[in-house]
């Protein structure tokens, strides 16, 4: 009996024993397991702290760099600032200055370059207010000054066209970047001096404002025109306005500041600044050998009705000479082998319409494009074929322009400038064609 209780003691004590070891092994496997999440938590505790290291010093990084370019964009402004100037481009023929500065003289020069910096300067206030404080003023005037001082003769303005010559100098005295320039003779060289002036302006990102005095000349329109479609270039264009606007241009006006300088510029244009040709003619009853004639006979009065087409007589030649020199076929010459241009029959409003749109001549008369064959690129528009009845009115106006390759003597068959000067009652002086384009034996021969 005593046996057996012990017994049971015994195997009581080897099952606690037993439950005591596998306790143990519990404790064994949760410590070892603590230790391994410990280590592993030790291990990102570390990494995380590299990473918010380097975050650190990229955050440092970036800010310096940061600070630096910060500076770098207000020292470009600065200095941005610094060069800033407005442009203000005129074209003196057709946005002539008033009568009464010009009569002045030198001290009328001095005058009008003052009183239109003056008026440019007020009217900056408004436009670039930030900035109008410390801007320079370009100004830049050109003209063909020659012309002009004919003008001023001719319209009873002025008796002496040296007073002209006075007023310029006058006005270049005023201060280092205001300038009158002569463009030459041309009856383009104004123009393309004041298109080259405007586009530099345009892209010069120091240019804050460009105030353009050229709005009275339709041949403006081609370059102004895109600019009323772009928000940024049209909000730093400004039209000053002296004589009334181009019809071209009256259209647009509304979408640009338009500032008016009356008590500068003058109101009306001086019509005789540019030679405007002119063919409104009533036909003679009989064909005449001397075509060029009509061209000499006085225009029309305002009063009478639009112009019908205009039709120039046919030539009857005179018996033609023996001539040792053969003439190509198709040109017409006087008697003294004087190249002759044939008449041509059109309307007025085609030739209107199609002056200011600067068509390539050759591409639209001739079929083909020099320009494209040499350069692969042609500065003039070629677009959608003429209609049949524009053709001799674009002829008309090719032969605006002088024939410079051979002139009375040309020989090309293909040539579509003119040999005779084209404007009426035309002297030759002031002239884009030579004196000796002008009263030319007009009776053909050959």
């Amino acid at each position: 009996m005593i046996m057996s209780d012990i017994q049971v003691q015994l195997n009581g004590l080897k099952g606690d024993w037993t439950s005591c070891q596998s306790q143990d092994d519990q404790k064994r496997v949760l410590i070892t397991e603590l230790f391994a999440l410990i280590e592993n938590l030790s291990r990102r505790l570390t990494n995380v702290q590299s990473d918010l290291v380097d975050s650190k010093e990229l955050g440092q990084l970036r800010q310096t760099q940061l600070t630096g370019v910060r500076k770098e964009v207000e020292d470009l402004k600065f200095a941005q600032a610094q060069h800033a100037f407005a442009s203000v481009v005129i074209d003196g023929d057709c946005t002539p200055f008033k009568d009464e500065l010009v009569q002045q003289g030198l001290e009328g020069g001095m005058r009008a370059a003052t009183l239109l910096r003056q008026a440019v300067e007020e009217d900056l206030k408004s436009s670039v207010s930030d900035a109008a404080h410390h801007l320079q003023l370009v100004v830049r005037v050109y003209a063909n000054v020659r012309g002009l001082a004919s003008a001023y003769v001719k319209a009873g303005i002025l008796s002496d066209p040296t007073t002209l010559d006075d007023f310029i100098r006058g006005f270049n005295m005023n201060t280092a970047l205001c300038d009158f320039v002569d463009a030459g003779n041309g009856k383009e060289c104004a123009d393309e001096k004041v298109k080259a002036v405007f586009k530099q302006s345009l892209n010069d990102v120091h240019c804050r404002q460009i105030l353009f005095g050229g709005a009275a000349d339709s041949g403006y329109a081609r370059t102004i025109s895109p600019c009323a479609q772009d928000e940024s270039a049209r909000a730093r264009i400004t039209l000053l306005e002296g004589s009334s606007f181009a019809h071209e241009l009256a259209e647009i006006r509304n979408k640009f500041r338009v500032t008016p300088l009356h008590a500068v510029l003058r109101t009306q244009k001086l019509s005789t600044v540019k030679r405007k040709v002119s063919f409104r003619i009533t036909p003679p009853s009989t064909p005449v050998g001397d075509y060029v004639m009509v061209n000499k006979t006085p225009s029309s009065s305002s009063s009478l009705p639009p112009p019908a087409p205009v039709v120039i007589p046919a030539i009857a030649p005179a018996p033609r000479p023996t001539a040792s020199a053969a003439v190509p076929l198709g040109i017409l010459r006087n008697r003294h082998g004087q190249r002759l241009d044939r008449p041509l029959e059109y309307r007025m409003e085609d030739f209107h319409s199609l002056r200011p749109q600067k068509l390539c001549n050759s591409f639209h008369l001739l079929d083909r494009c020099p320009f494209l064959d040499w350069n692969k690129r042609c500065l003039h528009e070629h677009g959608k074929k003429l209609a049949p009845r524009q053709i001799e009115a674009l002829r008309a106006v090719a032969r605006l322009s002088p024939c410079s390759a051979g002139g009375l003597n040309c020989n090309d068959v293909d040539c579509l400038a003119g040999h005779q000067c084209v404007f009426r009652n035309c002297t030759g002086t002031d002239c884009k064609f030579p004196l000796a384009m002008h009263n030319v034996d007009t009776r053909v021969v050959a």
